[in-house]
This record gives structure tokens, C-alpha cells and sequence, in this order.
């Protein structure tokens, strides 16, 4: 099984990076992780979400299980994020998670999506988000495995 993440625009603060890169770094010893950055948008809103949706989906390769971050999304306990990776790898699907940019996704990106999952109902900025998700898919793997890096 294969996770990539795709996301609008490159991540600027270094410390955000450099826990992406520990957290992403950590679930590779597990899983394949990949990651996709395409450029932002210009114009109005609407404009923006709408050339970035189309960029998110062209860089997401066919047949793989698409989930799109949104606060619209369904939360998830760690828990329940370790039982959906089991459930992904026993059936052998890549999985692709699309982070959008400063406007959210787009419809057509929403549509296209075959989840949608929310990190909370706080609202983060796009690069924490993308940390949050390494850390909590990493947490997922740590449950199934055994790991104590997840204390119950």
C-alpha cells in the first residue's frame, strides 16, 4: 500500500517542515509515503480553488483511493484511522489524501473524492494540517503494530 499526500503549495516555516519530514519519515518505515506539491492558484476564490482542484487531480494517479481533508469531513478517532490503514492494506489500495490551499477544495475535487475526512473542527493552516496527518497516519501504523508510541 502506497499513501500520498497531495497538497497545494510547499510548506515555508522550517520547524513545519521538519516535522512533516520526522512523521513522514517515520510511517515510510511502514508504508510507502509519497508527496505531491502543486502550485497555488491566482485570482478571484472560486478561480484559485478551482485551477488548484484541477491540479490536485491531475497529480493523483488513477485507481487509488482518494480522501480529501475538509472540515466538512468525518473526525476520526487514532483508533479508527489504524482500522481504516488495515482495512486499506488488506485490500491492497493506494491511498491519497488531498490538502488544499488557503480556499479549500474545489466541488469537482470533492465529488471526485471517496472520502472525506476532517483533522478537527478547528481550523489549521494548510502546512500543520499536512503535519497533523503524517502524525496521526503514523500513529494509526504505531496502534496496528503493537507500538508504544500510541499510549491508551
Amino acid at each position: 500500500m502506497k499513501i500520498t499526500v497531495v497538497a497545494v503549495g510547499k510548506i515555508r516555516d522550517p520547524r513545519v517542515q521538519g516535522l512533516c519530514e520526522e512523521y513522514s519519515g517515520r510511517l515510510a518505515h511502514h508504508l510507502t509515503v509519497d508527496e505531491v506539491e502543486v502550485k497555488k492558484g491566482r485570482g478571484t476564490p472560486r478561480e484559485v480553488k478551482d485551477t488548484e482542484g484541477e491540479s490536485l487531480l491531475s497529480a493523483c494517479p488513477d485507481g487509488a483511493l482518494k480522501i480529501a481533508l475538509t472540515e466538512r469531513g468525518k473526525t476520526l478517532t487514532s483508533e479508527e484511522v489504524a482500522d481504516k490503514l488495515q482495512d486499506w492494506m488488506h485490500l491492497s489500495r493506494d491511498v491519497i489524501f488531498l490538502v488544499g490551499g488557503a480556499y479549500g477544495l474545489s466541488r469537482t475535487v470533492l465529488k471526485s473524492c471517496d472520502g472525506r475526512w476532517s483533522l478537527s473542527a478547528m481550523t489549521f493552516p494548510h502546512d500543520i494540517a499536512r503535519m497533523l496527518l503524517y502524525e496521526q497516519l503514523y500513529r494509526g501504523m504505531s496502534i496496528l503494530r503493537g507500538e508504544p508510541y500510541h499510549k491508551a
